[in-house]
């Protein structure tokens, strides 16, 4: 219940969701980390989140700030990061979710499979255009008092995209494949 109301709150009360937060950003001085790396404290959680944008393929900084400019007029404000990788005690999931969005932390996080040579830039924009969406477009609230997440604006916005097709069809394709191979065994964005 205290998740639902964080989320509610978060959804009508954004900027004092995140007031209340005020996370310190701070530069890691480990040989691990990059300059633009940085911790969000969220003592809300009780644990710090660390944003990593170094990348091996896919430069997803670079793919966010484009097309932050191109599709929403530099309005998104929030921030990007790699996920994590699994824990090795943890049996493998069945599914993965490409990407999430926090309206709590402003924070896209990319699952780190995705920087691949095998996955390909377009589809990287697709899934990163799509965690966007979610900040400019927030849920609403349907008939029964359900939050409808992806709504009828949000589908007409994703699908405006010239990539949108392309991108369909190769999740469709090829992500289970690349996936599977992983130990990732089905495919798909947040829902």
């Amino acid at each position: 219940m205290r998740e639902f109301l964080r989320f509610l709150f978060t959804i009508f009360f954004p900027q004092e969701a995140r007031a209340a937060v005020a996370p310190a950003k701070r530069t890691l001085s480990s040989e691990d980390w990059s300059g633009k790396d940085y911790i969000k404290d969220k003592p809300e959680l009780g644990r710090r989140t660390i944003v990593k944008t170094e990348f091996e393929v896919h430069d997803i900084q670079a793919i966010f700030n484009r097309l932050n400019n191109e599709h929403f007029g530099g309005r998104i404000k929030a921030q990007i990061t790699w996920g994590r990788h699994g824990c090795k005690n943890v049996p493998r999931k069945r599914s993965i979710l490409f990407g999430t969005y926090s309206s709590f932390e402003l924070l896209i996080r990319i699952h780190p499979a995705m920087d691949s040579d095998r996955v390909p830039e377009y589809f990287v924009e697709h899934v990163i255009h799509h965690e966007m969406l979610h900040e400019v477009l927030p849920p609403i609230l349907g008939s029964g008092r359900k939050w409808i997440i992806h709504h009828e604006r949000f589908r007409s916005a994703e699908a405006a995209t010239p990539s949108y097709p392309k991108a369909i069809k190769w999740e469709k394709e090829f992500s289970r494949k690349i996936f599977y191979g992983q130990g990732l065994v089905d495919a798909h964005i947040s829902q």
